[in-house]
């Protein structure tokens, strides 16, 4: 069974949000878009974040989560 894209979104950035690692984790957004010609789900992470690291575990979170869904990692490092 998959679970609906307002939950995936939900738990994603709950998560993203509780990790003590994420520090600029409220820089973070999490949604879930219908894209391509077969509109099919993708979780996309935007915003921006301080450190590599931040970022990668974001992405590693969001996939944990996202089911069978593709992961947009769009997150900046800004410096």
């Amino acid at each position: 069974m998959m679970l609906d894209a307002e939950r995936v979104q939900t738990e994603i950035q709950r998560v993203i949000n509780d990790d003590p690692t994420i520090n600029e984790a409220k820089h973070i957004l999490v949604t879930v878009e219908r894209k391509g010609l077969l509109r099919k789900e993708v979780v996309v992470l935007k915003g921006r974040v301080h450190a590599e690291i931040e970022r990668t575990k974001a992405e590693k979170i969001a996939t944990l989560h996202a089911g069978d869904r593709e992961v947009v990692d769009d997150i900046v490092v800004v410096h």
